[in-house]
């Protein structure tokens, strides 16, 4: 395809075109490129071997873009990872409304997209980013990202929302800023290579081979050692260790303590480990992987992959609510959040059943007795708006949520019988303070489509769907054993007209209700602690795996 052509249908917006125009510009780093367009959103998937460096793939992704006049293009998101270690990425997202279509020298047919220029940002403009951040102007980029999470976070508990924006603005200006400086600086030493020379990286990593023996002869091993494939090979002299488990333990704490940035090996992922019985014969062979580097993530509190936030915020969240149940004044004075709850529990049902409802924080549910097409096609219109922003940002648990809602939506609607609506109906008060809370709470771990911030509020509304949640679980557990009675009646209708009477009514015993709803409440536990142990877990691997390294290799 002509380079005329493929600038063309670029600018047209055409996924394809755009990403054989990255993939040209960034060859030489041997990256694959998968791009997907939605409306002005585009979503590029790389992967390559070692690991790309960020900054620069994002400038020359940036400035390529740019030069290009992508102008249909207004947010690009990039996803890198290791081929064959998909674990090992970085992600990143940046904005080209308005820097498209003004920059002068606009890339023509016969230009080759290169990195990034020497034009930059006016001095005033870069003074006031960096008193935005409160950084001082030889400020490297981990410390402008990190100056940003902090305010960030800062302005979010404060909630001072608005002045988010001129964070992030700040934040994108400066990177760019000295992302460019970087790259001038590189292409500065080779004038007709358009990406950096590697031999700065390669000198560092031979020096990293010659020090690594002398660093496994320390913990007593010997071997010898290279680079092949992109992995770091280990040979252990026959002898050097018996026990191979032990041997790779050592190796895995050593590297952990060693730095592996000074040493040129942070861009390789794995290491082979290979034990001989003599010159020529392997006895064992064991694959290490490589101690991650830290992210930003671990120091940004509204991050969902803050491994932190995950393993321990939560439960603090979950146990705030568990002691809130356990003072009578604060269960007293946040009675209303129950209510809430449990009002919402009735309507969500008669939503999902085609009914108007309107749940009142006074204890009482407006519920229309008929179908409505207006209320089912709302419903549905809000779930495919959920299913199409989640798609659009890549979040699964949107469009699988939206997805399980409207199979819910069209069984509730047209399959259930009325006198079996009026049963759920009922049923759904209680069971909304187990099932919805149970959502909310897992939903913590799921970023939702921007526009709901629900990385900010998800931490108060845990705490509120906790507070209700633990007051049921204890409310059933003591009813099952007898010590409580079931809760009869309602606040407007006396002792005769409670949801507990409905379903009385509609046929169920005293042992059924006691049942149903205690079975209910352990399910919506054992989900809970699932999910829990799930991400917790798969957010630490990495951490648990060195855990069991440094035991094996223990003296």
């Amino acid at each position: 395809m002509a380079a005329a052509s493929l600038i063309e249908q670029a600018q047209a917006g055409d996924a394809e075109a755009i990403a054989s125009l990255l993939t040209q510009a960034l060859a030489p780093n041997d990256i694959t490129i998968v791009a997907e367009r939605q409306s002005y959103y585009l979503v590029l998937e790389l992967t390559g071997h070692p690991l790309p460096e960020q900054n620069f793939v994002v400038a020359t992704i940036r400035q390529c873009l740019v030069r290009f006049q992508v102008d249909i293009i207004g947010i690009v998101q990039i996803h890198c990872a290791l081929a064959g270690q998909p674990d090992i990425n970085w992600r990143e997202e940046f904005s080209l409304l308005g820097a498209v279509g003004h920059e002068e020298g606009a890339v023509s047919s016969g230009d080759v997209c290169r990195p990034l220029g020497t034009d930059s940002p006016a001095p005033s403009a870069l003074d006031q980013a960096y008193r935005i951040l409160n950084l001082r102007p030889e400020a490297t980029l981990s410390e402008v990202d990190q100056a940003y999470f902090r305010l960030r976070a800062e302005r979010l508990r404060q909630g001072k929302r608005d002045d988010v924006a001129a964070l992030k603005a700040a934040r994108s200006l400066l990177k760019e800023s000295l992302q460019s400086v970087s790259v001038q600086s590189i292409s500065a030493q080779s004038v007709s290579a358009p990406l950096p020379s590697p031999t700065a990286a390669t000198d560092r990593t031979a020096a990293g081979l010659e020090a690594l023996p002398k660093l496994l002869r320390s913990r007593g091993l010997v071997g010898k050692v290279r680079i092949k494939d992109g992995k770091l090979q280990i040979q252990l002299a026959p002898g050097s260790s018996q026990n191979p488990n032990r041997a790779s333990a050592t190796l895995y704490t050593l590297l952990e303590q060693a730095d592996l940035k000074a040493l040129g090996l942070d861009q390789l992922a794995q290491v082979e480990v290979y034990g001989l019985v003599s010159s020529t014969q392997i006895g064992w062979k064991r694959l290490v992987p490589l101690p991650p580097p830290a992210t930003p993530d671990d120091t940004d509190l509204m991050s969902f992959q803050n491994r932190y936030v995950s393993a321990l915020a939560f439960p603090a969240l979950l146990l705030l609510g568990m002691g809130m149940n356990a003072m009578p004044l604060v269960n007293g004075l946040l009675f209303g959040i129950k209510i809430w709850f449990h009002e919402f529990g009735h309507a969500t049902v008669a939503w999902m059943a085609g009914r108007r409802a309107i749940p009142l924080p006074i204890g009482w549910t407006n519920v229309g007795q008929a179908r409505s097409l207006f209320v089912y096609v709302g419903v549905l219109t809000l779930l495919g708006l959920l299913f199409w922003a989640g798609r659009r940002e890549g979040q699964r648990w949107s469009q699988i949520l939206a997805g399980v809602l409207v199979v819910l939506q069209f069984c509730c609607t047209w399959l259930l019988p009325e006198p079996r609506f009026q049963t759920w109906l009922a049923f759904g008060g209680i069971g909304g303070e187990l099932y919805l809370c149970t959502l909310l709470m897992v939903s913590f771990f799921f970023p939702l489509p921007a526009y709901w911030r629900w990385d900010f509020y998800r931490y108060p509304v845990v705490i509120g769907a906790a507070f209700t949640f633990w007051g049921q679980i204890w409310l059933w557990r003591q009813i099952n054993r007898g010590v409580e009675s079931i809760p009869w009646g309602s606040l407007w209708g006396g002792e005769a007209n409670g949801d507990m009477n409905a379903l009385s009514y509609a046929g169920w015993s005293d042992r059924q209700i006691i049942a149903t709803y205690t079975t209910m409440s352990n399910v919506c536990l054992l989900a809970l602690v699932s999910v829990y142990l799930y991400i917790a877990i798969r957010q630490n691997r990495h951490y648990l795996f060195a855990l069991t390294q440094r035991w094996l290799a223990r003296e």
